[in-house]
């Protein structure tokens, strides 16, 4: 059953609940005002929010880049497969092949036989996951900075009914304790701070839910903090950082989560370093994994984890 709107949103700068005026909404705390597109998707990225305008500026730096490199517009027969695309429509596109299998990764070893939970993902893009969260009778929610027709969340309706609100991952407009699913998919470097960002998906899910980063990538140790092939999202305005595994691991048990599972997204074993390591029960996975990710170049990683019980 679907939650209504009203419910299930909260004010992003003090948490209060809100009340419908008109067209846009207003927080009963605080009294500031948040728009809605035109077809109903609270503008809950309001722009006094710290970090605001460099996120409604990689919003539209998103926008350019697909337009100049010619995916901007819909495609029915890629976005009804997605993340599949390489077993389903033959593609060799390596960063699809790490959303799928660490997608696939968390549907099979931490939701597998699970069925009508709350389900959030930040910076869902068009919400593709959707489809596979409501044939599992599922509530999902799907966030993000932009809602372009096309490529943002406004493209969801092609994937069906579920609540779809602009929102910043590093002030989620929830109330704590809300989800028991909580993911996101090659997003966490985008943030402006990855420790709030976790925090706050942390935060709004339940004490033993999940919580996982897919997708996001990585830089060994002794490796600076720019990555040369983000430069060209970055000069679009597109938050781009790249940050070490061991980043990324202390961000998530800082915020009270514990790391499950932590390997590469694209599922190769984690050779030559963390190899031997890789091969221990239950632990080696993610032990060989933070190893090899320290010593290469840059790479990626998939982190799933649970929030402590109280």
């Amino acid at each position: 059953m679907r939650t209504p709107l009203l419910e299930l949103i909260r004010c992003p700068f003090c948490r209060a609940s809100l009340g419908e005026e008109g067209d846009a909404y207003r927080c009963t705390g605080c009294g500031r005002t948040f728009g809605r597109t035109d077809d109903g998707i609270p503008l809950m990225l309001h722009e006094g929010l710290p970090g605001a305008p460099a996120k409604l500026r990689e919003a539209e730096g998103w926008l350019e880049r697909a337009q100049a490199e010619g995916w901007y517009e819909p495609n029915d027969t890629v976005d009804a497969v997605l993340p599949f695309v390489n077993q389903e429509l033959g593609w060799n596109e390596l960063n699809w092949l790490a959303n799928g299998h660490s997608f696939q990764v968390l549907l099979d070893r931490y939701v597998e036989g699970s069925r009508g939970l709350r389900v959030l993902e930040v910076g869902a893009a068009k919400a593709w996951g959707s489809r596979f969260w409501l044939e599992r009778d599922c509530e999902y929610v799907a966030t993000d900075i932009l809602t372009d027709p096309n490529i943002g969340l406004g493209r969801g309706a092609f994937y069906g009914d579920f609540a779809r609100i602009q929102a910043d991952g590093e002030h989620l407009p929830f109330a704590d304790e809300t989800f028991d699913l909580t993911y996101c998919v090659a997003t966490l470097h985008h943030a402006l701070d990855l420790p709030r960002m976790v925090r706050e998906m942390a935060r709004v899910t339940r004490p033993g839910g999940v919580v996982a980063g897919l997708n996001e990538g990585v830089r060994g140790v002794l490796r600076g903090s720019e990555n040369p092939d983000q430069a060209g999202e970055k000069e679009l305005g597109i938050n781009e950082h790249v940050h070490s595994v061991w980043a990324y691991a202390a961000a998530f048990t800082r915020a009270g989560l514990v790391v499950r599972r932590l390997e590469r997204p694209d599922g190769w074993p984690p050779r030559p370093y963390g190899r031997l390591l890789s091969k221990i029960p239950k632990i080696g996975m993610t032990l060989g994994t933070l190893t090899h990710l320290s010593a290469i170049r840059f790479a990626g990683v998939s982190i799933y984890a649970r929030k402590r019980s109280a």
